[in-house]
């Protein structure tokens, strides 16, 4: 995949072209009676929606006429979906980082591309309302508006812009003259009120066009806060796009239909960034309806079918109920992440039934059954419910502590093997020393924990050392050591067909996941310096206002815009903790754990003598 050079100082060129066009745009406004300015109070983001950058193997050879549309690799940058449309539609051609349409001999033909701006096409019930752009449960003061719509395009003759209802009502409309040889911004103005259903974006080449378009986006107004807060309601924002109040889980990515592959942790930690996004310090969502989607997942995750008490990892919805993914496992660190995650949560909002209720689960859970001859537990179970799975939780990290933990709250006076190689991450991947600091305090120390005798705290700031120091040392002259991004961890690769784990003990690795940034956020002696990384990102839109990209690659040349809810949640939880931290005030999550007696005589392995509450909490 090669981006032209232009394409790397994109987004810079966005805010020259708007800067560029704002007489035009406010002639424009007028006509229309609206404002294409940012609203008093908040500020103008730019949002993608598209950029049609192709995400492929360098040695994948694309023929000419093909488009690639494969519904789990094919999405917008919003988590959607997006398609072709035209009876010229096979004049398109996708060859390289641009959509070129090709109807200078077709005089009648017309082609272009739909986008959804909510969910798939399919799925009518899902839209967006361009005065409340984030998910409903968004409480209305944290909600951004849509007031303008960008698109890149170069060439000779007319492309159609239009905003439809789901039942293809036009709610927008803008047509664009070209007789450009060279890419140029073109910005026209929304107003608001007048797309409260947006179902879909649309461009359209007119006959007789030879045109090419590059990008697509919306600007977006934010309302005005702090960069701490607007951190934690981006991140939690995304992993809310994948969240289904119909069956109360939470799909593995966004773009995908309800009911084809939710993720049973990644539904917990929504619970859980729901009951951090309820605190009265945040007001992201109201407290009723984080107890609301406490209680409603909780009883969606009891119905499903378990093997020797351990939750299926991911789940598929068939006739009628949910049921294990063909393909997929019963895991133990994924039951201990939704379970842990849904003790916290329930402890936060103070409703003990279900806390009591989840500690139940664990102790239902037949440990002796899943262990390994060296006696740590397995990975889980394989898709039947009886074949043990091999691999075990021996190597040292975050995981195997959460797996110990729910042994722990289910038998708190089993002691488990030690764990193998203690205080090294496995090959050095950035997540592994983070996860468990997403739920519990503990872990911020330099005790010499009583399990293996590891300084957690010294651990993880040599990891963050070395994360932050591998980029510029390997790759000096490179985009993100320019930018300072940092992240080898783990998550889709390059083309979001597969999964990919990096780290700082592996050569020339180009690919970085920066849900680690806000992973570890918290180790950091200076938030402004995460909070100014995060707004060189905004800017380069590597975090937009829909939340961070998945990887991006170490040159700047292209990033995957995969909306993942495992890496959303973890960004949220680590982007709340900073918030903590930085404003210094209580952290709620990890008050909930030292409040919570199942959790602090687990924690007994570990550190047999606690900290005081106050002491915790004021981290």
């Amino acid at each position: 995949m090669r981006l032209p050079k232009w394409q790397i100082m994109r987004p810079f060129r966005i805010l020259e072209a708007f800067m560029r066009l704002l007489p035009t745009i406010g002639a424009v406004a007028v006509m229309l009676g609206t404002q294409a300015m940012a609203q008093p109070g908040t500020r103008l983001v730019w949002q993608p929606v598209q950029e049609y950058f192709i995400h492929r193997d360098e040695t994948q050879q694309v023929k000419a006429g093909t488009k690639r549309l494969n519904s789990f690799t094919a999405y917008t940058h919003l988590g959607s979906d997006f398609g072709f449309h035209g009876p010229a539609e096979h004049e398109l051609d996708w060859l390289t980082d641009e959509i070129a349409a090709h109807l200078g001999q077709q005089p009648d033909g017309w082609a272009g591309m739909w986008h959804s701006l909510a969910g798939q096409l399919r799925n009518e019930k899902r839209v967006m309302d361009f005065t409340r752009a984030y998910p409903e449960p968004i409480t209305a003061k944290h909600q951004p508006r849509v007031s303008a719509v960008m698109i890149e395009a170069a060439g000779r003759g007319k492309i159609k812009l239009e905003i439809k209802s789901p039942a293809q009502e036009l709610r927008w409309t803008q047509m664009i003259e070209l007789n450009e040889p060279q890419y140029r911004m073109f910005v026209h103005p929304v107003a608001p009120e007048a797309v409260r259903d947006g179902k879909t974006l649309i461009w359209t080449a007119e006959p007789g066009s030879e045109v090419k378009v590059s990008g697509l986006y919306l600007g977006v107004e934010m309302p005005q806060m702090s960069w701490d807060a607007y951190a934690f309601l981006a991140s939690y924002a995304k992993i809310a796009r994948s969240y289904s109040i119909e069956t109360g889980f939470v799909r593995d990515r966004a773009h995908i239909e309800e009911g084809a592959f939710e993720s049973v942790s990644a539904t917990g930690l929504y619970v859980l960034a729901s009951a951090a996004a309820a605190q009265e310090s945040l007001g992201v969502v109201t407290p009723d309806y984080a107890r609301w989607v406490l209680t409603q997942t909780h009883e969606a995750v009891k119905r499903l079918k378990t093997a020797r008490g351990l939750l299926p990892h991911f789940v598929q919805r068939r006739d009628n109920a949910y049921h294990i993914h063909p393909d997929t496992e019963y895991s133990t660190v994924d039951t201990a992440i939704y379970a842990q995650s849904m003790l916290l949560a329930a402890t936060m909002l103070g409703v003990p039934a279900v806390a009591e209720d989840v500690v139940l689960q664990m102790q239902r859970i037949e440990y002796d059954l899943l262990r390994l001859p060296d006696g740590h537990l397995s990975h889980g179970l394989a898709e039947d419910g009886i074949t043990l799975l091999p691999h075990g939780w021996q190597d040292w990290g975050g995981e195997t502590a959460l797996v110990m933990l729910m042994e722990g709250i289910a038998s708190p006076q089993h002691r488990p093997p030690p764990m193998r190689t203690p205080g090294k991450a496995w090959q050095g991947s950035g997540f592994i020393t983070e996860v468990q600091s997403l739920f519990h305090p503990d872990f911020d120390s330099d005790e010499p924990d009583a399990h293996d005798g590891v300084r957690w705290h010294s651990v993880r700031r040599a990891m963050l050392g070395a994360q932050r120091a591998y980029i510029p040392k390997r790759w000096p002259h490179s985009q993100a050591a320019r930018h300072g991004l940092y992240g080898l961890s783990a998550g889709e690769n390059q083309a979001g067909n597969g999964y990919h784990v990096g780290g700082v003990d592996l050569p020339d690795q180009k690919l970085i996941h920066p849900h680690y940034i806000l992973m570890s956020a918290a180790l950091h002696p200076q938030a402004s310096d995460i909070y100014g990384l995060l707004e060189r990102m905004e800017k380069a839109a590597y975090f937009p206002p829909w939340g961070m990209v998945e990887n991006i690659e170490v040159d700047g040349r292209s990033y995957l815009p995969m909306e993942g809810a495992l890496n959303a949640g973890f960004e949220a939880l680590g982007a709340y903790h900073l918030l903590a931290k930085h404003q210094r005030i209580p952290d709620a999550i990890y008050q909930a754990s030292q409040q919570s007696p199942p959790i602090r005589r687990a924690m007994q392995l570990f550190y047999p003598q606690e900290p005081p509450v106050e002491e915790a909490a004021g981290r």
